[in-house]
């Protein structure tokens, strides 16, 4: 369908001495959104219109919008193009006539993804922009013509549509005051409503929302970790390491090295032997100590004891030798005696015996900063 957008000029601001008039009209279709009371000429004379109402002022038709007060906002959207009266057939909307919805939460919403798709001019944007306004006027319609009692108990559809635009918008600032807020709802009321619909809470819809999508960038480049962090939203690239292993089970740079490798492509090397890069690119870490030259960990969490399937106070109690495999202990020796030599460990391949005899492989790596010994470890998804 071949719609082109003229202007998407959204919370637009006039004062009381504004007056919008264009006599002889334009050749385009304008759809007005007033946030404040107007007067306006119809088809029919002027007509005195509530915040809330809209109208769509058809090709040649006059403008004439005045205000009734100091200030007065509004939203319009002009387009044109071969299909557009078709369009506007098709849905039945009367043009030059005041249209007074009973609900306008999903206005602000589609204006946004129009202007959005105007800018962007991604792969089949004018497709977007079509099936959008094609949705906006269907719903104006819509509501224009609900009855009143059976618009009220609309939570339903206003969530539904709502998810949509933060899911497609995923990589903005949500919170759960902005998504409350657009529905007029307060925070508590909101995410009762929104669990009650969706079965999860709005914070961890939005959360495996960015996985997914940050899974589908890991997957087919070899963007950084941090890039793929800001790209899907996410307040810092420590959160997303955290909130991506905690779900995926592995770190995101591991699933990335992992799902190229499949692909027969290497990931670039990059500087991450740091304490930020090994701490981004792990699935475990702590601090370490060396005792009688033995090394023994610290600080490591749960996570590493359920791994393991040992007890946290075992693990911290005995040497890190005791737990690698017969096989492997002289590359554990060699591991240990650089460390006790004040030499770091990179990437290292070990099996360690866990609790019920079976191995984990892993990948070890060790550094030091100032008096402190740090230790870092990653699961090997696939044995040799």
């Amino acid at each position: 369908m071949k719609i082109r957008i003229i202007a998407c000029d959204i919370s637009v601001k006039q004062k009381d001495t504004d007056l919008i008039e264009l006599v002889k009209g334009r050749r385009d279709y304008t759809l007005y959104f007033f946030k404040d009371p107007v007067l306006v000429k119809t088809k029919i004379g002027l007509h005195d219109v509530d915040a809330g109402d809209c109208i769509l002022i058809a090709p040649g038709f006059p403008h004439y919008i005045k205000s009734k007060g100091k200030q007065w906002n509004y939203d319009a959207l002009s387009f044109k193009g071969s299909d557009a009266s078709r369009l506007v057939n098709q849905i039945g909307i009367e043009t030059n006539e005041i249209h007074s919805p009973l609900q306008s939460y999903f206005i602000d919403a589609l204006l946004e993804k129009i202007s959005k798709e105007c800018r962007a001019l991604d792969m089949l944007w004018d497709r977007v922009v079509a099936s959008t306004l094609d949705e906006l006027l269907t719903k104006i319609i819509r509501f224009s013509k609900q009855d009143f009692v059976l618009s009220m108990p609309d939570h339903s559809q206003k969530l539904r549509d709502l998810r949509s635009e933060i899911h497609e918008s995923f990589h903005l600032p949500w919170t759960i005051k902005k998504m409350a807020d657009k529905l007029g709802l307060s925070c508590s009321r909101f995410a009762s409503l929104y669990k009650q619909e969706f079965k999860t809470s709005p914070t961890e819809d939005l959360i495996k929302t960015r996985i997914i999508q940050a899974k589908k960038m890991l997957s087919a480049t070899k963007v950084s970790v941090k890039q793929v962090s800001v790209a899907c939203g996410f307040e810092s690239v420590h959160y997303f390491h955290r909130a991506f292993k905690k779900r995926i089970d592995i770190t995101p740079k591991h699933y990335q090295n992992f799902k190229l490798s499949m692909k027969g492509s290497v990931p670039t090397e990059e500087k991450s032997f740091t304490l930020d890069g090994l701490s981004i690119d792990s699935d475990f870490s702590g601090t370490m100590e060396i005792v009688n030259g033995e090394i023994v960990f610290h600080g490591n969490d749960s996570e590493w004891s359920d791994f393991l399937g040992y007890p946290t106070d075992v693990l911290k109690g005995k040497p890190f030798l005791n737990f690698i495999c017969p096989q492997d202990l002289d590359i554990g020796r060699e591991a240990v005696s650089n460390i006790i030599d004040n030499q770091n460990i990179k990437d290292v391949t070990l099996k360690l015996v866990k609790n019920d005899d079976s191995l984990a492989k892993i990948e070890f790596s060790a550094i030091t900063k100032g008096n402190t010994w740090f230790w870092f470890a990653k699961k090997i998804l696939v044995d040799d």
